[in-house]
């Protein structure tokens, strides 16, 4: 019988590495550096658009890196060196710009202390963060220059006073009217001011064409609120004092149709 001999040889497998190839920091881009005077009428428009190349991570294998790489546009008062910023979330992965609508924007600016109706400059930058071990890379600095608007503004250009002896008299002479500031906490045009006995009405940017009155007369302070129309009675205080005028017109310009009242001490 043979003797059959095998002979095994165990063979050990090389090692394989697996190397990442990572792109250069993203760089930030902008549509304009001025976006000029801001107003509300245009809130919805786009104010600025930033763009930049995603940054990617490649492995020599292909294999899929399970990092999160997400974007998010800083901005700081020009020259603070990003002390205090306000951000706002550029998206994920693959994202690669963002418009920013003027409504956003504006707030942006404001948050930043900037005052309103001033021309201003701003710091921006692209913070690129990736999960993991990885340091969080900020684009080179970038400005932004913008007049932001009062976002407590009113709805039309409209303006509204209260004229008659129980302010300071029916215009003509010295007698002039009492404005109505805008209040955005009550949507309404608001007063608060020391009145007379006597009657009173309002008018729209100090001219008869468009006035206010009531349905009927006197006006009873505290009250539920008045229903006011074109054209109305004047209303009277018979009790001097200080009081809170808050006038809701329906419509505005050449449309306007009428309004509730509350005058309240």
């Amino acid at each position: 019988m043979g003797l059959l001999t095998l002979s095994l040889t165990a063979c050990k497998k090389d090692e394989i590495k697996v190397t990442s190839e990572f792109s250069a920091p993203p760089t930030l881009k902008a549509s304009t550096t001025n976006a000029g005077v801001l107003s509300k009428t245009n809130a919805d428009n786009t104010a600025v658009t930033y763009t930049w190349t995603p940054y990617t991570i490649k492995t020599s294998d292909e294999s899929k890196v399970a990092s999160m790489v997400t974007y998010t546009l800083q901005f700081a008062k020009a020259g603070t060196n990003f002390a205090s910023v306000k951000e706002i979330d550029g998206g994920a992965v693959s994202a690669s710009s963002l418009s920013i609508k003027t409504v956003d924007l504006n707030k942006t600016l404001l948050a930043l202390g900037l005052p309103f109706g001033q021309s201003g400059q701003v710091d921006v930058r692209l913070k690129t963060f990736v999960a993991g071990n990885l340091p969080t890379l900020y684009s080179p600095t970038m400005q932004l220059a913008a007049t932001p608007y009062d976002e407590c503004t009113a709805p039309s250009s409209d303006t509204w006073g209260l004229v008659g002896p129980a302010g300071d008299g029916w215009p003509g002479g010295t007698a002039t009217d009492r404005m109505l500031k805008w209040d955005c906490n009550v949507n309404a045009y608001v007063l608060r001011t020391a009145l007379n006995v006597g009657d009173f009405k309002f008018r729209k940017d100090k001219d008869w064409a468009v006035n206010l009155g009531a349905l009927t007369k006197p006006l009873t302070p505290g009250t539920a609120p008045t229903t006011l129309k074109l054209n109305g009675e004047d209303m009277t205080i018979t009790t001097a004092g200080t009081y809170t005028i808050t006038l809701k017109p329906v419509g505005t310009g050449t449309g306007v149709t009428g309004a509730t009242l509350t005058v309240t001490p």
